[in-house]
């Protein structure tokens, strides 16, 4: 047991690192990273933003570097971790 709680909060600190750099990008890597953190499709973040696939692979790959993750879906938590700390109380808006 110990050493899954270990294992936790080594996670919560890699996304706690991880999300500290997220005032660090710019507004429109935020934006990638926001509806990446809704599920969408690197198509569907295209589609939503006016950019082609290819420019939102980039993005992915420069959030990917910035935030020091290796995949979309720890991408996705990051941003939530940083979404959920900015909340009063843990209250989702």
């Amino acid at each position: 047991m110990h050493g899954t709680i270990t294992a936790v909060d080594d996670a919560l600190a890699c996304l706690r690192t991880s999300a500290s750099r997220i005032d660090s990008l710019s507004g429109r890597q935020e934006e990638v990273l926001h509806l990446l953190a809704l599920d969408l499709s690197n198509q569907e973040v295209a589609d939503r933003l006016g950019i082609t696939e290819r420019t939102v692979k980039a993005h992915v790959a420069a959030l990917m570097d910035r935030l020091g993750v290796d995949s979309r879906l720890r991408l996705a938590m990051v941003a939530l971790y940083h979404r959920m700390a900015d909340c009063p109380c843990g209250q989702w808006s």
